[in-house]
């Protein structure tokens, strides 16, 4: 202990030198690793904190776009809806004047195509009397244009008949014509020229064959036969035996 005062004293013991001491370092200044990281933990705070930010920011824009977008959806589909109802009752209206222009006497359409449902034995049962209502119709609609097509058909059988019938009696004619050109009171050739000319000239001017018939038995010509009286028929066919063939 003397010695250490004794030498502080005499200046042999020198205190260390203070502009020695490493101040400058950075592991003093807190620059050192530790204090580094203790920055870097800091920064890296901060950063997450913008970067949760922006993700909050963008999962609520992503939340509004979901909201918007179920909202649109739900219009649609509300209006999808009235216009399925809106077609709905279209139809029943359509279906409803169908079956009454189809059955012009129903009275039950309104009964059938009523607003509620009807039960699904109803609903059988109307179906089957409406399919039975259908079938007489069609059946009667059939029935009546069989009987339409036979009455045509028998139609055109009795023209067919009354056209042989009248040509049956056009070739009588023609044979009692030429039994009777020797009979007395016959149609003597200049009166078949003369008849002819008259024939002709009302045949120019239009006039039928009855007509021109009565016209020949009023001015008492006599048949070709030399019975009964002058019929369109009978005129015909001596016009067209006299007529000049070209």
């Amino acid at each position: 202990m003397d010695d250490f005062l004794h030498n502080l004293r005499s200046g042999k013991l020198k205190q260390g030198d203070r502009s020695n001491r490493p101040y400058n370092d950075q592991q003093y200044k807190g620059g050192g690793p530790r204090g580094r990281n203790m920055v870097d933990r800091r920064k890296g705070h901060f950063d997450n904190t913008k970067e949760s930010s922006d993700r909050l920011n963008a999962i609520k824009e992503i939340l509004e776009t979901l909201v918007d977008s179920q909202k649109k959806m739900a219009e649609t589909y509300e209006a999808r809806t009235r216009a399925e109802e809106r077609k709905a009752l279209a139809m029943e209206v359509i279906a409803k004047n169908l079956y009454r222009l189809a059955n012009p006497n129903a009275g039950d359409a309104d009964t059938l195509f009523a607003v509620g449902s009807p039960t699904v034995e109803e609903a059988a049962k109307n179906s089957v009397q409406h399919l039975q209502t259908l079938d007489d119709t069609a059946t009667e609609r059939d029935l009546a244009t069989q009987e339409a097509e036979d009455e045509a058909v028998y139609s055109d059988d009795a023209q067919e008949a009354a056209n042989a019938d009248e040509e049956d009696g056009l070739v009588a004619d023609q044979q009692q014509e030429e039994e009777d050109l020797d009979a007395p009171g016959r149609l003597t050739e200049v009166d078949r020229h003369t008849l002819f000319s008259v024939i002709n000239q009302m045949r120019d001017e239009g006039t039928g064959w009855e007509k021109i018939a009565r016209h020949i038995s009023a001015q008492g010509y006599p048949t070709i036969s030399g019975k009964g009286n002058w019929r369109g028929v009978m005129v015909k066919n001596l016009y067209d035996k006299m007529a000049p063939t070209s």
